[in-house]
Formats: structure tokens, C-alpha cells, sequence
């Protein structure tokens, strides 16, 4: 059983898929930025639950798949954590995924009729976290899609986009700035962010091919380096 821990979005959330690639448990946090008070008790959970006996569900942890972000500075320091204790624990390895481009395939599984996908994340004011991926027609194996433009920061607009259409969809958190900033001509939009079920078919990918992270040098992506605020109560 492989444990995947999503904690760069406004929600936290947990799964438990099969090696084989059968989503075995989801929990998604219910509050916004709250991964501190609720994560290490969803992880905790889905580990207890998958020492239990039901079905053919019954192996343990064998590894742990983490969102490598880029994303919530703190969710990603919180989730990488508890992923790296837990392996440290229970001597097993660490598998970072894509959560950007794990979303992206999703949604152009989903939808037939998109050819290429935007998975854009609120990043303040008019800027955003990007990953644009392209279905491909014809391949012999591996994924049908390709990443055309690999993940960064853009500020919007911003002549990468190109000129979306009705083939193109837009998901992600920060759609109603992408609306406003981009003109498109009937693109589809999903609100939706990364969740930890859909890293399995990337985490599954790699537990097969034994692709782990270092734990003892691991980090996020974080893209961006962290710049810290003034709290409120400590204003002049």
C-alpha cells in the first residue's frame, strides 16, 4: 500500500492506493490552511487503516508519496515532514510527485474533447503557478500526454499562453484571475486543486520503477523562496 500526502493546497488531503494502482481511502481536510491541525491525524488514520484487515488490504505502508509542490510554503513543510518521519520510522522510501501535472492528466482523462490543459494555482496578486500539458494522438507507451511547458511562475498575462479555445481547459484555484488577465475563446474551466488520489498513477509509476527521493536530502519544490510576513500583533 502506498500512503500519498497532498499539502500544498487550501485543503489537505490523504489516500491509500494499492501497488497495483486501486484507490483504497481518501480524506480531504474540510477546513481551509488546515494542514497543521488535521494532517498528522488523517496520516495517522490511513495508516492505522491500512494495518487493518479488509479485503485484500492488509499489507502496510510500503511507501509514501508526497506532492513536491510548488505551493503553500507551510503545507509543503508540514507534509514533507510527517512524509519523511513516517519513512524514517518504518524504513521505507519516499516518492515525490507532481501534483501540477498529476491533475493535469487527470483532467485530460476526463475530458476527450480537451486537447491541452492548463493547471494553474494562485500564487497573490496577478501571478500563478503553471504547468500546460498536451495530449498526444499517437504513442507506443507510457503516459498520452506530454508537458509542453514544465512548471514556473508567470505573471499574467503572459504571452506563453498563447490563444486559448474551446479545446483548451483551465483548472486550478486561480480561474477567476485567469479569466479576467487572459482572453480565450471558449476554454473550459474546473476549479479544482491537487488532491492526494490523483498522484497515484504517477506514485504507483515510480514505486514500480523504483524511482525514491534521498530522505536525508530531500526538499520540496518550492519554486519560490519563502518571504516572511510581519504578524499583526507584532505591527509598529
Amino acid at each position: 500500500m502506498i500512503l500519498l500526502i497532498e499539502s500544498s493546497a487550501e485543503y489537505p488531503s490523504v489516500a491509500l492506493v494499492t501497488e497495483a494502482g486501486v484507490l483504497a481511502h481518501l480524506e480531504v481536510g474540510k477546513e481551509v490552511q488546515s494542514h497543521a491541525e488535521l494532517l498528522p491525524m488523517m496520516v495517522q488514520r490511513a495508516v492505522e487503516l491500512s494495518n487493518s484487515e479488509f479485503g485484500i488490504f492488509t499489507k502496510g505502508i510500503s511507501a509514501v508519496g508526497f506532492h513536491e509542490g510548488p505551493g503553500s510554503y507551510t503545507g509543503l513543510r508540514i507534509g514533507v515532514s510527517l512524509a519523511k518521519g513516517l519513512c524514517f520510522a518504518k524504513g521505507i522510501p519516499l516518492i515525490s510527485v507532481s501534483g501540477f501535472e498529476a491533475l493535469g492528466a487527470e483532467v485530460l482523462r476526463s475530458n476527450e474533447s480537451i486537447n491541452s490543459v492548463w493547471v494553474m494555482m494562485d500564487a497573490r496578486r496577478d501571478e500563478v503557478y503553471a504547468i500546460k500539458l498536451e495530449r498526444i494522438s499517437v504513442r507506443d507507451s507510457g503516459p498520452d500526454y506530454q508537458v509542453s511547458l514544465p512548471i514556473c511562475a508567470m505573471i499574467l498575462p503572459d504571452d506563453r499562453v498563447g490563444e486559448p479555445d474551446e479545446k483548451t481547459c483551465f483548472v486550478g484555484n486561480a480561474n477567476e484571475k485567469v479569466a479576467r488577465l487572459i482572453a480565450n475563446s471558449g476554454s473550459k474551466f474546473i476549479d479544482l486543486s491537487p488532491r492526494a488520489d490523483h498522484l497515484s498513477e504517477l506514485a504507483v509509476s515510480k514505486f514500480q520503477s523504483s524511482n525514491f527521493e534521498d530522505l536525508a536530502y530531500y526538499e520540496p519544490y518550492y519554486l519560490k523562496d519563502f518571504v516572511a510576513g510581519i504578524g499583526k500583533k507584532f505591527g509598529i
